[in-house]
């Protein structure tokens, strides 16, 4: 039997014209999901959501001296610097009936966590609403953005594997809104990486672990 995409509803359209990693959320939704992509981030970029005020948030002056793209995204969350030494991981799913953003975060997050620190020795850990953190310190932030028909989630995030986390606060200001776990820090205090804290897994390892293992979890 020929393999049907979406079985009981047409492709989404989103709203609006098209922003970050779209194409991956078609791709996604008619893919049999769970649907998860990895890829390593290879460039530097500043990427919003639909609540950040650019003006306020992103020195636009510096990306504009430094060639550095500023992109929208679909889903809630503070804005991010992607830089090489990062993990980007994409997945679609099936959407729980009842099930709201903090399960579907918790559920992937759990995951992640599972796969990367099966015996705790890395100390990762679920921090905020959609962070993950490791002594501490942020390691990984996400978004997701929810849809009624088809009754899917899409969610990005970034995980900080060996990424230079001075260009933070480079590109942008301290945000309006923060997690009460961030306790006012700086961008370079309440970021690490992963090399940061002593451990030598490769973005792409960690790429390969997450495309070919998350799925079961979630």
């Amino acid at each position: 039997m020929a393999f049907s995409p979406i079985k009981d509803n047409d492709l989404p359209s989103f709203p609006g014209p098209p922003q970050k990693n779209d194409a991956l959320f078609l791709s996604g939704a008619g893919a049999p999901k769970p649907f998860v992509f990895t890829y390593t981030q290879k460039h530097v970029e500043v990427v919003y959501g639909p609540s950040c005020k650019p003006k306020a948030e992103i020195y636009l002056d510096k990306c504009t001296s430094d060639g550095v793209m500023v992109s929208k995204r679909r889903g809630g969350g503070g804005t991010v610097v992607l830089s090489p030494g990062m993990v980007i991981t994409i997945v679609v799913g099936h959407r729980k009936k009842n099930e709201g953003a903090l399960q579907i975060f918790s559920r992937i997050h759990d995951g992640m966590i599972a796969l990367l620190d099966p015996d705790t020795s890395l100390n990762i850990q679920k921090a905020g609403i959609s962070d993950l953190m490791i002594n501490g310190r942020k390691i990984s932030g996400s978004s997701l953005y929810m849809q009624q028909s088809p009754f899917l989630y899409y969610y990005q995030s970034s995980f900080m594997v060996t990424s230079d986390i001075f260009l933070i606060a480079k590109y942008l200001a301290h945000p309006s809104r923060e997690p009460l776990y961030r306790r006012r820090r700086p961008h370079d205090v309440f970021c690490t990486t992963l090399s940061r804290e002593g451990h030598d897994l490769s973005p792409e390892a960690i790429g390969r672990l997450f495309a070919e293992g998350l799925s079961k979890y979630l």
